[in-house]
């Protein structure tokens, strides 16, 4: 057998499926890295975003703390007022397949440091210079029910005056607005006292479908990363000197006979 994989055929045989092994080894690794983190992600989405809302400044105790992965989606409170002089809106959002703006104003907090909050969604006005009417925010002393989440990335859009392309306390602090935790925004669930009206819920985050579809395919491309190898040893085997070819079992034949009639 070791002969017979020796030859040039077998040899280019094999190194094939040595190839095809490791391309499916690394895909394999990319399948289960894809389900570890889908699935990491999903668990901390169903954990925190109905768990009781604890304080924010217990959850971040300082302006430099960060929103960790584990941390996104926590669901925090905290009482103050609202800056409603440097509110702006987010543009080109979509809420259901419609594009509108997401409303963000500046909270600060009992401890005196401020908070960007997003408050909601409302649809495109009669153009893009007017924006439509924004329910405004409750006046005096406010407490804020959301869930925490890191800042945007910057897109390096071109500023429009009281807008913003993405959700960044920065930018929102560009255009006049006071100091804020700069690593953190909260997605607003609820307002006590609640107003009249408010900007439209964004809903429930997008768990991004079944996480074990990749863990699946993580199994399948390891299963063959086994095959190929082996599929080259099945067929040498049939091409060993000497191997007898398998030949079916003769049938047995009833002879029929004068006692059977």
């Amino acid at each position: 057998m070791l002969r017979l994989l020796t030859t040039r055929r077998w040899m280019a045989w094999s190194a094939a499926a040595v190839v095809a092994s490791v391309g499916c080894f690394f895909l394999g690794g990319w399948q289960w890295n894809r389900w570890e983190t889908r699935h990491a992600s999903q668990t901390t989405i169903t954990n925190n975003y109905d768990a009781e809302p604890a304080p924010l400044r217990e959850i971040l105790p300082d302006d430099s703390a960060s929103v960790t992965s584990d941390l996104r989606w926590r669901r925090v409170k905290m009482s103050g007022t609202y800056d409603s002089d440097h509110q702006v809106l987010v543009r080109n959002r979509p809420l259901d397949g419609t594009y509108g703006f997401q409303v963000l104003v500046p909270f600060q907090m009992a401890d005196g440091s401020t908070v960007l909050i997003d408050r909601g969604w409302l649809p495109n006005g009669a153009s893009a210079a007017e924006p439509p009417p924004i329910p405004p925010a409750p006046t005096g002393e406010v407490t804020v029910t959301g869930w925490l989440q890191p800042v945007e990335n910057d897109l390096g859009r071109t500023a429009v005056n009281g807008q913003v392309s993405s959700i960044r306390p920065n930018l929102v602090e560009a255009q006049g607005g006071p100091k804020m935790l700069p690593s953190a925004y909260v997605r607003m669930a609820s307002e006590t006292p609640a107003p009249q009206t408010r900007p439209e819920p964004l809903g429930k985050p997008d768990l991004g479908g079944a996480a074990g579809i990749n863990l699946s395919y993580a199994v399948q491309w390891w299963l063959a990363m086994v095959a190929f190898p082996l599929l080259v040893i099945f067929a040498a085997r049939r091409e060993l000197p000497g191997r007898k070819p398998s030949t079916p079992r003769p049938k047995k034949v009833r002879i029929w006979d004068e006692e059977d009639a």
